[in-house]
């Protein structure tokens, strides 16, 4: 009989061989409902931060940021700013060690330049582009494919501060849909050596079992993982990649070890 729920065996994945027991025998599916369950608590922190900070955006950066703003209008294929000219805004609080990034509005000139800096957004009279930071890739939309547009402070603002609302909740689905996808695909690799440690310990754990198992043996991971992304700064992926694989891996030795630990002839097989 079942002894713990997801809620319960979030933070007893830490130290509990008994939770790694009932998910291994009591529990049923793969583990697809705990992953959701888990990844769907991780993501709240993160969606309200990024609601914090369009709020305090909306709050703060918009007003200055169109008391600037030209009325733009975008006609067959045509950008004309009112007034014309060349208009920029930097980045005012940009992150610790990376350059400043900058939109720029340019009704002088028809194409994107080629030598545009890393990390600037610029709309010119015919095209709309941008360069990441991290590589010298551009990216550059022709403004003929955009239809008829018409942008004035009060609708950019409205725009603007209705961010807040509707891009946190639609980058939690995303979030959690796409890393639910990603940490199922790690259980299924995961799983396979998950069997092979069991048959180590002459443990018979079937896929269903070793996939229920290392969903709750990523979990300490996952936190950790969550909580990082609250920090300053993070690791670079070499670091954090070798850890999350170990940390998962030792994880789930200690679970199939518990499995193990059982009475003999408990112990010889587990299945879904």
């Amino acid at each position: 009989m079942r002894q713990f729920g997801p809620l319960r065996a979030i933070g007893m994945s830490i130290f509990s061989a008994d939770l790694y027991r009932d998910v291994g025998r009591n529990w049923n599916g793969v583990g697809l409902l705990y992953l959701t369950v888990l990844l769907a608590i991780c993501w709240v922190p993160t969606a309200i931060r990024l609601h914090v900070g369009l709020h305090r955006f909306a709050v703060e950066r918009v007003p200055r940021m169109l008391a600037d703003l030209p009325e733009i209008t975008i006609k067959d294929g045509v950008m004309q700013a009112n007034p014309p000219g060349r208009h920029v805004w930097r980045d005012e609080y940009p992150r610790p060690g990376r350059e400043a990034g900058a939109f720029i509005i340019d009704d002088s000139i028809d194409e994107v330049p080629s030598d545009l800096a890393p990390g600037t957004i610029m709309l010119t009279r015919r095209e709309f582009g941008g360069a990441r930071r991290n590589s010298a890739e551009r990216r550059v939309f022709q403004l003929s494919a955009v239809g008829d547009v018409h942008v004035t402070r009060e609708r950019a603002r409205g725009w603007l501060t209705a961010l807040q609302f509707w891009v946190p909740p639609l980058a939690y689905i995303g979030a959690l849909i796409g890393s639910l996808i990603v940490r199922f695909v790690q259980a299924c690799v995961y799983g396979v050596v998950a069997q092979a440690l069991a048959r180590g310990q002459q443990v018979m754990l079937d896929f269903a079992a070793a996939l229920r198992v290392v969903s709750v043996a990523m979990t300490p991971w996952i936190v950790l993982r969550t909580l990082i992304w609250f920090l300053p700064t993070e690791p670079m992926w070499y670091i954090r990649w070798p850890f999350a694989i170990a940390m998962t891996l030792a994880y789930m030795w200690f679970a199939v070890s518990a499995l193990a630990a059982e009475p003999e002839h408990e112990a010889r097989s587990v299945g879904a």
